[in-house]
C-alpha cells in the first residue's frame, strides 16, 4: 500500500517459508548462516518446511558462487553443496573434526520440518539428517524439528505425470508426494500459530532395520529391471577452485529398505504404496548410451503388477498380481480407504485429499 501498511490488512503475526528442491536447500543455508535474525533483531521466519533438499545447501556464500549447481551421481560432484553440519541434531563429525548442528540454538531458529523422498536418500544423503555422519547410529532430533520420508516418492513428483522412460532404463514414476506435503504444511502452520506439535518424525531408522546399505535394500528380482548398487557419494574436497576428492574416512549415506513388493517400508506410505498397484522407487538408472549403472538424475521407477497370477508366473514376477491382492474392485477401494483413514488420523493427509484419492481408486478399479 502507498502508506506502507500491510496490503492484506491488519498486522503480520507469523511468517512461514516453504522451499522445494533448490529453494529448500537455500532455506537450510539461510538458517545455518544466521539470516533468520534480521537487522532489527527479530526472527524472520517462525516456521520452515524444506522439501526434497536432502542434506544440501547451495553454492552461494562463496567466491564465484554458482547457486544452480547441484550434484547427482552423474554430474557436478565437486561443488560445495553438501557440508557438515547435515542434521538439526548437534553432533561431532569424525571426518572434519567439527562439532555443530544446522540449527543455531540462538533464539532465532524457526520450527523446521524437512521432507524428502526416496530420491534424496539415493542422491542427496538424506539419511544423514537423522544419523551420525558415519551412518552408525540414529540421532534424536531436537523438539523444534521433524524429518519425514514420503515412501517410494521421487524428486520430480507432481500431479499429471505419465510413466514414460525418457533417458532412463525403467518406466519413470508418477507417484505424487504433494498430498503429504500439504498436510505437513498445515501441521507447520498449526505448530507456529497455536503451539500444536506436528506428527512425530517418520523416517527409516537403523534401530528397526529400515535404513540400510544399498546392497541390503532387499529389492525383489524382476526380469529386465536394473537395480542400483550404490547411492551417490557425499564427496569431500578442500577447495572448489581446483577440487580433488579426498581419501580417508568418508561419509556413509544409507537408503531405505523395501518390502517384498519393492516399495519402501518406512516413512509416510501414501495409498499408492500402502494399497499398491505397482512398485514405486525413488531411483531409476540411465539407459544406453549413458554410463551403465548410473542413477538417472532424480527420477523414480514405476513397475506395474501383473493383472493375473498366470501373467505373473509367465513373467517370473515374485510380486502378487492384482487379482491375488484384491478379490474385487471393492476390496481395492477398501484397502485405499483404510490407508487414507489412518493417514488422516495421524495428520499426514488432509481429509479432502484423502477423499480425492478414494475417488481416484474407484475410477482405477472400474472395469
Amino acid at each position: 500500500a502507498a502508506d506502507g501498511a500491510n496490503p492484506a490488512g491488519g498486522s503480520i503475526r507469523h511468517a512461514v517459508a516453504l522451499g522445494i528442491s533448490q529453494s529448500g536447500r537455500y532455506l537450510r543455508d539461510f538458517v545455518f548462516q544466521g539470516f533468520n535474525r534480521d537487522e532489527a533483531g527479530r526472527r524472520v521466519f517462525d516456521g520452515m518446511l524444506s522439501h526434497i533438499a536432502g542434506v544440501g545447501g547451495i553454492f552461494l556464500n562463496a567466491r564465484f558462487g554458482q547457486p544452480s549447481r547441484t550434484n547427482t551421481q552423474h554430474e557436478d560432484h565437486l561443488y560445495p553443496e553438501n557440508a557438515f553440519p547435515f542434521s538439526t541434531a548437534r553432533q561431532h563429525d569424525p571426518i572434519t573434526g567439527r562439532t555443530g548442528a544446522l540449527l543455531r540454538d540462538d533464539g532465532f531458529d524457526p520450527l523446521l520440518i524437512e521432507v524428502n523422498t526416496g530420491t534424496e536418500y539415493w542422491q542427496k544423503g538424506a539419511s544423514m539428517l537423522t544419523t551420525d555422519p558415519l551412518g552408525r547410529s540414529d540421532m534424536p532430533l531436537p523438539e523444534t524439528s521433524r524429518a519425514f520420508l514420503v515412501s517410494s516418492g521421487f524428486h520430480y513428483g507432481r500431479a499429471g505425470l505419465t510413466s514414460t522412460k525418457g533417458a532412463c532404463a525403467n518406466p519413470r514414476s508418477t507417484l505424487n508426494p504433494a498430498p503429504a506435503l500439504r498436510a505437513l504444511l498445515v501441521a507447520l502452520e498449526e505448530w507456529v500459530t497455536a503451539g500444536k506439535a506436528p506428527p512425530e518424525s517418520r523416517v527409516p531408522r537403523l534401530s528397526d532395520g529400515t535404513l540400510v546399505e544399498a546392497a541390503d535394500a532387499g529389492f525383489p528380482f524382476l526380469v529386465g529391471i536394473p537395480v542400483p548398487t550404490t547411492p551417490n557419494a557425499i564427496a569431500r574436497f578442500s577447495t572448489y577452485v581446483d577440487p580433488r576428492p579426498e581419501t580417508g574416512p568418508q561419509y556413509r549415506p544409507l537408503v531405505p529398505r523395501v518390502d517384498a513388493d519393492g516399495n519402501e517400508a518406512a516413512g509416510i506410505r501414501l495409498p499408492a504404496v500402502a494399497a499398491p498397484r505397482a512398485t514405486f522407487t525413488g531411483w531409476n538408472l540411465y539407459a544406453d548410451p549413458f554410463p551403465a549403472g548410473a542413477l538417472c538424475d532424480r527420477e523414480g521407477s514405476q513397475i506395474g503388477f501383473a493383472r493375473t497370477r498366470a501373467e505373473r508366473e509367465a513373467a517370473g514376477d515374485p510380486r502378487p498380481s492384482l487379482e491375488e491382492r484384491y478379490a474385487s474392485a471393492d476390496a481395492y477401494v477398501a484397502a485405499v480407504t483404510k490407508s487414507v483413514d489412518a493417514l488422516v488420523v495421524d495428520r499426514l493427509l488432509l481429509r479432502e485429499d484423502g477423499d480425492r484419492l478414494i475417488a481416484s481408486a474407484r475410477q482405477d478399479a472400474a472395469p
